[in-house]
């Protein structure tokens, strides 16, 4: 069983749509189709589906025999901590995005006083 059947499997064990599970991790539900027909999909991407999908990584090493994942046997654990530093990433990327926002506001607002002559 490929990767893409794996995650099909489960997510139809769970009566997930794949437009649910493409909302819950952000991606697209095209992506999700896409992954579950042709088992392509980058190391990042399928941990993230394995913990939405309450999957472990002893599943995942189980069924896929033979394939890259087996690698994991010997840091399967490690995945946990990039997830949520990426997860802190991401939380930073969108607060750097609002402060960017608010700062372009604030020079609008000077520039607007400086265009009719306030202070």
């Amino acid at each position: 069983m490929d990767r893409g059947e794996q995650i099909k499997k489960r997510r139809l064990e769970l009566g997930i749509s794949q437009a649910a599970l493409a909302r819950k991790l952000k991606k697209t539900r095209s992506l999700m189709s896409y992954i579950e027909k042709t088992g392509k999909v980058n190391e990042l991407t399928f941990y993230e589906i394995m913990i939405a999908l309450g999957m472990t990584p002893e599943m995942s090493i189980a069924d896929l025999k033979g394939s890259r994942i087996n690698m994991l046997q010997e840091s399967k654990v490690d995945y946990i901590p990039r997830i949520s530093e990426l997860d802190h990433l991401r939380m930073e990327n969108a607060s750097l995005k609002e402060i960017i926002e608010l700062q372009k506001a604030v020079i609008n607002l000077q520039k607007l006083k400086d265009h009719k002559g306030l202070s």
